[in-house]
């Protein structure tokens, strides 16, 4: 079985269903279990994933992924607002092109939005209204996912804009898409910890799926006061039925809470805008808002009155926001005994010792901004983690989750490079896990018995249907197992050549296939018995 931290199972159907829920409701499909049709020359032929489904409910079924941290995500305005002003350079025309389709009445925006992100037109425009609230969006998008809590169902398909033939007139094709387009299932959102711990003992015959959130801006703290934003937190813990696991505290844009890293390369930086709050740390608020969800007092301090503790996922953060949240709250709390384990639910490696090179750095980072080791290639982007968050997601039993993207994981983006490095397959994720790994193991202040703990804090995370750029062998949850079997026979190859430190002490007890087990799936289930919510 897998375990993925974070992917967006019903994002896709969502997006297509919500404007005309009421039709859909009707017809009996309003609900995750509805699957958009992926246009199958865009999954065979595609680098990023638009037009295609990773993880809906039938790929994640036929997976055999039964772990499942949901991420819940109102998608941001930022995405959808008036570009950068043209400037000249490479992007110029884009950028042209892009103001004349903010400003213009015709439909011209919402069609190239919905031509690059595959986003239906109806959803662009209500993004785009004064209409849109992200808190709304928030609450409808949890009742969504509520619809088949616990309910065995057959998946149904929606054809959004494909032949029905494609996947209904045909047994030949039907059978040829049947990982694409059948399967029948449950899933279930615990409602506590004892809960959990039932559903994993039911293993394969149901998906567990753990809440979370990406991106604080569902508090819409640029919008409202202060007042009602801590409100908001408090609405979730007491009135939601299903807890909160971890929310993902920052995103793409400015949320009013704490600044975010620079995320988004190439032309997508030129025709949108992340300058405000990037790199930037914590606002007051956003500290306030940052304990309340930790359940803590302004000193640090248990606040048992503040009900269940969300964790905090560090990706996204700014290398700024991470250095304050570990020097304000995170190393305190741990000096108290009171240990908030770190998590950073879909990562890679930056290739930096410590926080401060990235935040001296971070004006740098560009489409080519690579680091070349002698471990590998990676991206040095602040949105990377460095040794040193690696350390505190180590000392504080936390997790990292790989992802999936590419371009995080130090692949060039210029086709002709990745042709040469050979690294869009097993060879970026490995490269990333190793460093990873050795930063624990080639510090002398651990034992050999601390050294294999490193093992521990690995998860997968490949953010799936999160719009990311895919490793071509692994674009969808169907892949997995061909990432398994492509990982243990590079780390057995790898412990063969003693190749590096991570892989030097295996043993007849502690083996290739235990520690990949632990990757794909323990590491996160063993993760989430232990901390998951006791909300009653």
């Amino acid at each position: 079985m897998f375990a993925d931290l974070h992917c967006h199972p019903h994002m896709r159907s969502y997006l297509c269903l919500s404007r005309d829920k009421e039709k859909w409701a009707e017809e009996g499909k309003y609900h995750p279990w509805t699957i958009i049709a992926t246009n199958m020359s865009r999954l065979k032929n595609a680098d990023r994933a638009a037009g295609y489904s990773q993880s809906d409910m039938v790929a994640l079924w036929n997976g055999n992924v039964r772990l499942v941290f949901n991420s819940l995500y109102p998608i941001e305005r930022g995405f959808f607002m008036t570009p950068q002003k043209p400037s000249g350079g490479k992007y110029q025309t884009l950028r042209k092109v892009a103001r004349v389709a903010t400003h213009h009445k015709a439909p011209i925006r919402s069609v190239m939005q919905h031509l690059t992100m595959r986003i239906p037109t109806k959803m662009i425009k209500h993004v785009s209204s004064p209409q849109y609230d992200y808190w709304d969006a928030l609450q409808e998008e949890y009742a969504y996912l509520r619809s088949k809590n616990g309910v065995h169902s057959v998946n149904e398909i929606h054809s959004y804009g494909m032949p029905r033939k494609y996947f209904e007139n045909s047994e030949k094709r039907r059978t040829k898409y049947a990982d694409q387009y059948h399967a029948e299932g449950v899933y279930q959102i615990p409602k506590n910890k004892k809960e959990a711990a039932e559903i994993a003992e039911k293993g394969s015959a149901v998906i567990m799926m753990p809440l979370t959130i990406e991106g604080s801006h569902v508090f819409d703290a640029t919008e409202i006061d202060a007042k009602e934003v801590l409100a908001r937190v408090d609405f979730i813990k007491q009135e939601w039925e299903h807890p909160l696991f971890f929310l993902t505290f920052s995103h793409h844009f400015d949320n009013g809470l704490c600044g975010h890293a620079h995320s988004l390369p190439g032309a997508a930086a030129f025709v949108l805008n992340q300058d405000a709050a990037m790199n930037k740390g914590f606002t007051p608020l956003g500290m306030q808002v940052l304990r309340k969800l930790l359940a803590l007092d302004e000193d640090n301090n248990p606040k048992p009155s503040e009900g269940y503790r969300v964790l905090i996922d560090l990706k996204h953060m700014s290398a700024a926001g991470r250095k304050e949240y570990y020097e304000k709250v995170v190393n305190p709390c741990y000096e108290k005994g009171d240990v908030i384990p770190v998590i950073g639910s879909h990562c890679a490696y930056a290739a930096r010792k410590t926080l401060q090179e990235l935040i001296d750095k971070q004006d740098q980072e560009d489409d080519t901004f690579r680091l070349q080791t002698p471990d590998g290639s990676f991206y040095a982007w602040n949105i990377n983690l460095c040794d040193e968050d690696v350390e505190m997601i180590y000392k504080t039993g936390g997790l990292f989750g790989l992802s999936f993207d590419k371009r995080m994981l130090g692949v060039s983006p210029k086709k002709r490079e990745e042709k040469v490095e050979k690294l869009n397959n097993i060879n970026a994720l490995w490269n990333n896990l190793q460093v990873v790994l050795n930063i624990i193991y080639r510090n002398d202040k651990y034992t050999a018995a601390e050294k294999r703990k490193a093992w521990n804090m690995l998860a997968i995370g490949t953010d799936n249907d999160g719009y990311i750029d895919p490793i071509s062998d692994y674009k969808t949850a169907n892949e997995l197992q061909q990432f398994k079997d492509d990982l243990l026979q590079t780390i057995k190859k790898a412990a063969a050549q003693k190749a590096t430190p991570c892989v030097s002490d295996f043993d007849d007890e502690f083996t290739p296939e235990l520690v990949v087990d632990r990757i794909c799936y323990t590491n996160a289930l063993e993760f989430t018995l232990k901390h998951y919510p006791d909300k009653v």
